[in-house]
């Protein structure tokens, strides 16, 4: 398959397009605006009103809700608002766009309390494994929710709907309210701003509930080298096959959706079968490859981190790097200052964070001196980037202190931005005594906003902690070397049964122009979160503890500024679901070794029946308690039988709900 041409002559532009599936681009002056504002009041009164379904041979469910030229009676309108709209947006289009001719061009205009577009790809215009087709889209006024803006599925171009047409069903319809709860960028836009995005992105727009008129501009281009074409399927005809039809400006000027074009040259004739996506279809795809083969690793679009660009692809691929960071002189020097302090937070867990101390003075000694040490060997590796936070993590010997498979806290709003962790043991680290383990990929499916406090607060891998174990990959690592992972990746640390202390340290980094952000649970609230706009101040200071003091009391960080809340809609998998998702990334495999380890450990078989009669023990009550509080529970501890399998006993209720964000700084 050939590679397809290129888009943006900036190569910048560029890649964000190839990323994203658009960008956002200064385009009209003010001038510009109003002498287009005025072209479509002077001709509106040509328009002969928008063609219908109701007097046509083709019987159809859709209805248009929204007015745009396109879809107008009157051809000569169309050809003078094409003259109108291609003349002023000449000169930017050949500055952007690396040789394009225009075919389509519309006003589009909602009025107020309607015009909802529903989620949908735009029509094929080339064939889209050689070429990628765009619309230049304009708002004349400033666009925003109110007034119905743009609002894309990043990353899902060339990713659905190959072949796309009026008549040929979508495989992902039947997802509507999954995909827009969830997974869409809205597109705040200045008016005169211009967003070119590829005709196969995903995106909806919905009713304008302002009072006023919003009108923009689309302009539909495609490479001057480009035949265009038009996918027909006809089911009556030939239910398994679609024709390519081809076309030229007359046939984009008569066309009317619901009328079967005809007397129109077959280019070929494509096989075809009806298909409907489930929701992990849809996953799977979007993180999948693009169907024109072009080598896209991520779906999502940010500023590089690495200076070296093979490590950068490899961060974006795998999501993280592996590397060697610290001296073992430097390795020394934290541990001694590590068992310098006084580690007043210890609880029994069997790990913790140097967070979690209730001194300030202890917290903001470990970050400077944590800082010091690590961000000089950073500068060598990283660009444009910044640090917010840092801990020693360390994980006591014994079988309490499992950590499933998870993902840290968002920190950063991870549409524009990513944030990492650069972990590092101060002491050679293996499956024994308590290595990271880590599904290479992850990042790239399970991509939603994780917020505090934990447990209270849900995350997509509240149901899956252990579903998802037999996937880690343990990644042995020597003292000093740094795991630089994406705050994204699901990864997770089997027990240490070394009969030794780990001590490792991490610090957290980000693009230098990210705003940091804290996603917090409204108690009370139905899954409300907000989003906080925070600085580096905020971490040594609001640990997973304070949070969810905060939570149990009904109460919310009030002195720091809320910038945002929603409604959280996280999609539920099954078991076989979650399996089956991870399971589409490449070279994602069941760690059977791991898991007669693990099985062994706890004295069961490798499918969770037991071996022997589990013996009498302590049940581990994980809460969030004084120290006071902690030694009277210890003493008080009820004895019982534990009868559960290896997978019902180690599960998110018990040991993970507690442990699992506190890896989450």
């Amino acid at each position: 398959m050939a590679t397809p041409q290129r888009v943006l002559n900036d190569p910048a532009l560029e890649s964000a397009f190839n990323a994203k599936g658009y960008v956002k681009v200064p385009f009209l002056s003010g001038g510009e605006i109003e002498t287009l504002k005025k072209a479509f009041f002077d001709t509106i009164a040509q328009s002969g009103g928008a063609k219908t379904n109701n007097d046509v041979d083709f019987a159809s469910q859709e209805e248009i809700t929204y007015d745009f030229t396109f879809i107008d009676r009157n051809p000569e309108y169309k050809r003078q608002v094409f003259n109108i709209i291609t003349g002023a947006f000449e000169k930017r289009t050949t500055e952007l766009l690396a040789g394009y001719r225009p075919i389509i061009a519309n006003f589009i205009r909602k009025k107020e309390g309607g015009g909802e577009v529903p989620m949908h790809q735009n029509w094929a215009f080339v064939d889209e494994e050689k070429y990628s087709s765009v619309s230049v889209w304009v708002p004349l006024v400033d666009s925003n929710e109110d007034n119905s803006t743009l609002e894309m599925v990043d990353g899902s171009h060339k990713k659905f709907g190959q072949h796309r047409g009026p008549m040929i069903p979508w495989e992902i319809r039947h997802l509507k309210n999954e995909i827009v709860s969830r997974h869409l960028t809205p597109m705040n836009v200045k008016a005169g701003e211009g967003v070119i995005l590829d005709d196969s992105i995903v995106h909806y727009s919905n009713i304008n509930k302002t009072p006023g008129l919003r009108l923009a501009i689309q302009l539909i281009m495609v490479p001057v080298n480009a035949p265009t074409i038009h996918y027909h399927y006809d089911r009556e005809e030939d239910q398994d096959h679609i024709n390519m039809l081809e076309t030229d400006l007359e046939f984009y000027m008569n066309f009317h959706p619901w009328l079967k074009p005809k007397g129109y040259k077959v280019l070929k004739s494509i096989p075809y079968k009806e298909t409907t996506y489930s929701y992990t279809d849809f996953l799977k795809a979007l993180a999948g490859p693009r169907f024109d083969g072009l080598v896209q690793h991520s779906h999502l679009s940010y500023p590089a981190l690495f200076k070296d660009k093979a490590l950068q692809r490899t961060f974006e691929k795998d999501g993280y790097v592996k590397m060697q960071l610290l001296s073992q002189s430097e390795v020394k020097q934290l541990k001694d200052y590590y068992h310098s302090l006084n580690h007043d937070h210890i609880g029994s867990y069997g790990f913790h964070i140097s967070l979690e101390n209730k001194s300030q003075e202890y917290v903001n000694g470990v970050f400077n001196k944590l800082f010091s040490t690590f961000v000089p060997k950073l500068d060598l590796l990283l660009d444009h980037y910044k640090t917010f936070t840092a801990s020693y993590v360390i994980k006591e010997a014994g079988l309490q202190n499992i950590v499933p498979p998870h993902q840290d806290w968002s920190f950063v709003d991870e549409r524009e931005f990513c944030s990492a962790t650069v972990w590092v043991p101060l002491m050679d680290v293996n499956k024994n005594n308590g290595a990271l383990g880590v599904i290479p990929g992850s990042h790239r499916l399970l991509n939603y906003p994780r917020s505090s406090p934990s447990p209270q607060a849900r995350s997509i891998l509240s149901d899956h902690a252990f579903t998802l174990f037999p996937f880690v990959e343990i990644v042995d690592m020597k003292a000093g070397e740094a795991l630089i992972f994406d705050n994204r990746l699901v990864h997770a640390s089997p027990p240490n049964t070394s009969g030794i202390s780990r001590i490792a340290a991490g610090i957290g980094i980000t693009q230098k122009a990210a705003q940091l952000l804290h996603y917090y649970q409204v108690p009370g609230a139905e899954e409300r979160i907000e989003v906080y706009a925070v600085d580096k101040t905020f971490f040594p200071r609001y640990n997973n503890s304070v949070m969810s003091r905060l939570f149990e009391n009904g109460e919310r960080p009030t002195e720091l500024n809320c910038i945002k809340s929603y409604k959280k809609n996280l999609p539920r998998f099954s078991s076989e679901e979650m399996k089956s998702l991870i399971t589409s990334l490449e070279g994602v495999k069941e760690n059977t070794e791991l898991m007669q380890e693990l099985a062994g450990l706890y004295n069961y078989n490798p499918d969770g029946t037991p071996k022997q009669p589990a013996p009498k023990k302590e049940e581990v009550k994980i809460e969030v308690k004084s120290p006071v509080e902690e030694k009277i529970a210890e003493a008080n501890a009820p004895v019982w039988v534990d009868s559960r399998t290896f997978f019902q006993k180690y599960k998110p209720s018990n040991i993970f709900a507690e442990i699992k964000h506190r890896l989450s700084r």
